[in-house]
C-alpha cells in the first residue's frame, strides 16, 4: 500500500496545471511590457500592439514546447521520488535498545512517520513508548538522531515557561507563564480549512493552448532540432567568413571561392566551379563581376540590396508583371540598369533607387509583415504584403509609381486566382501524363 506514490494520471494532471499557470504568468508579463523604440523610432500604437501580440505568441510557443519536452522526465522524477519515500517509510529500521528516561526499561517503537525537510534528506521518525507508560515519550530518526523539542524560555530570566493549550473549533490558544518572574504571554492560531479550488472557467481553453498534444510536441521537437542545427551552421559559417576575411587581406582585389553552389548577390544565379568572385562587396558570378568591371553597375549593389529592386521584387511588392514593366521602360517611366552577358545580350536588369528618385520608394516602406490567426484551436502564422495594413495611396503618396497603380476589385482578384489555379492544375496534369 503506497502512501505517497499515486497513479500516473495524477502527475500528468499536476504537470498540466503547473504548465497552464507558468504560461499564464509568461503571457501576462509580456502583455504588460512596453516595447522599446526600434532604430530610435517610436512605434505607433497599432503597430506596437501587433508586434507585442507576435512577441507574446513567440515566447508562449517556446515556453509550451519546452514544457512538453520536459514533461515525461519531470513526471518520471516525481513518481520515482514518491516511490523512494514509500520504500523508505516501509523499509526503514527503527533504532534499537532505546530506554525510558524514568524507569530505564527498553522502549518499543509504536508509530513512524516520514519527515520531509528542505535542508535535510528525507528521514523516518519513530515514536517510542515505555511499557510502564512512563513519560516523557521519546522519538528517534532512522539514522539514530534523537528528536527533541526545544523548551520555551522566559525572555527575562531564561527559566522554562509552562504552557497551557485551550483548543476550540475556531482556534488554538496557548498561554505561557514563567514560574520565576511571573512573565506571561498568549498566542492564538486560527484554524484554517482547505477549501476546494475555485472554478476556473478558462482552464480547459488554456490547457488546449499551452499543453501540447504528442503530435504538436513532436513537431516542436523537430523544430528545435532544426534551430539547433541552424545555430551550429551559423557558428561554422562565422569561421568560414573569418577565414575569407583573412584571405581577403592578402588578396584585396578578390579571389575565386573553392567549390560550387555559391549564389550571386546580384542576379541570384548559382555558380559552377570557378565561376565566382569574392571581394569586399560579397559573392558575384563572373558575368556580374564583369559588368562591375565595365562600369555597367556599381559594385556596392552586391552588399546594399536595399538600394535597388529586381524584376521579381517589383512583381512581388507592386504586382508589376513583365508586360507592364516592358511598357514602362519603353515609355521612360522607369529606368533599368542592364547587366550584359559579357557585353552581349541581357543577363539581368536592376532598378536602382538613385536612378528612379521620387518613383520607387525605399524597401523599408513596403516590407511584408507577419500575422497570426487561430483556426481550429491552433495558431497559424503567415506573411502578408504591406498594402494589407495601410492605405497604399496615402502610404506612398510621395512616390510617382502610385500614379500607375490601382486597387484590384475582389471579384477580379478572385478570377485571377481561379485562372492561376486552373493553370497550375493543367501544368500538374501534363506533368503526371509525362511521368506516366
Amino acid at each position: 500500500m503506497y502512501k505517497y506514490l499515486k497513479d500516473k494520471q495524477y502527475y500528468i494532471d499536476l504537470y498540466g496545471k503547473n504548465t497552464v499557470e507558468h504560461c499564464r504568468r509568461t503571457e501576462e508579463y509580456f502583455k504588460n511590457k512596453d516595447l522599446p523604440p526600434i532604430d530610435g523610432e517610436k512605434l505607433s500604437k497599432e503597430k506596437a500592439e501587433r508586434m507585442k501580440k507576435s512577441l507574446v505568441e513567440y515566447f508562449i510557443h517556446f515556453e509550451a514546447g519546452e514544457r512538453y519536452l520536459k514533461k515525461e522526465e519531470t513526471i518520471q522524477g516525481w513518481m520515482e521520488a514518491d516511490k523512494t519515500r514509500d520504500d523508505l517509510l516501509e523499509n526503514a529500521q527503527a533504532p534499537e535498545n532505546i530506554r525510558c528516561l524514568s524507569c530505564r526499561n527498553v522502549m518499543k517503537p509504536t508509530f513512524k512517520d516520514l519527515r520531509i525537510e528542505l535542508d535535510k534528506p528525507d528521514r523516518v521518525l519513530f515514536m517510542y513508548d515505555c511499557p510502564n507508560k512512563c513519560l516523557p515519550r521519546r522519538a528517534f530518526f532512522n539514522d539514530g538522531e534523537e528528536w527533541r523539542t526545544k523548551p520555551d524560555l522566559c525572555p527575562n530570566c531564561m527559566a522554562e515557561l509552562s504552557r497551557k493549550n485551550i483548543n476550540s473549533d475556531e482556534k488554538l490558544v496557548t498561554k505561557y507563564s514563567c514560574p520565576g518572574c511571573k512573565y506571561t504571554n498568549t498566542e492564538e492560531y486560527k484554524w484554517t480549512y482547505k477549501e476546494e479550488e475555485p472554478y476556473d472557467e478558462n482552464f480547459a481553453r488554456d490547457r488546449d493552448r499551452f499543453c501540447l498534444t504528442d503530435e504538436d510536441g513532436e513537431k516542436y521537437r523537430q523544430e528545435k532540432w532544426q534551430l539547433e542545427r541552424m545555430g551550429k551552421f551559423v557558428e561554422e559559417w562565422k569561421e568560414i567568413e573569418k577565414a575569407r576575411e583573412e584571405k581577403l587581406k592578402q588578396n584585396p582585389k578578390g579571389f575565386h571561392l573553392e567549390g560550387v553552389g555559391y549564389t550571386c548577390f546580384i542576379c541570384g544565379d548559382s555558380t559552377s566551379e570557378g565561376d565566382n568572385w569574392y571581394d569586399q562587396y560579397g559573392i558575384k558570378c563572373l558575368v556580374c563581376q564583369k559588368a562591375i568591371d565595365e562600369g555597367e553597375i556599381p559594385a556596392t549593389l552586391a552588399s546594399d540590396k536595399e538600394s535597388w529592386y529586381s524584376k521579381f521584387e517589383l512583381d512581388y511588392y507592386f504586382n508589376v508583371n513583365h508586360h507592364t514593366l516592358r511598357k514602362w521602360k519603353k515609355e521612360g517611366i522607369i529606368k533599368a540598369r542592364t547587366v550584359s552577358y559579357y557585353g552581349d545580350g541581357v543577363h539581368t536588369e536592376l532598378f536602382l533607387l538613385e536612378d528612379n528618385k521620387d518613383f520607387l520608394p525605399p524597401k523599408k516602406l513596403v516590407e511584408s509583415q507577419s500575422v497570426s490567426e487561430i483556426r481550429d484551436g491552433k495558431t497559424w502564422h503567415s506573411t502578408e504584403k504591406w498594402y494589407r495594413f495601410v492605405d497604399p495611396f496615402k502610404h506612398l503618396k510621395r512616390y510617382k509609381i502610385m500614379k500607375y497603380m490601382r486597387v484590384v476589385p475582389p471579384e477580379e482578384m478572385k478570377a485571377r486566382e481561379e485562372a492561376e489555379k486552373e493553370k497550375q492544375e493543367k501544368r500538374q496534369a501534363k506533368h503526371n501524363r509525362l511521368k506516366k
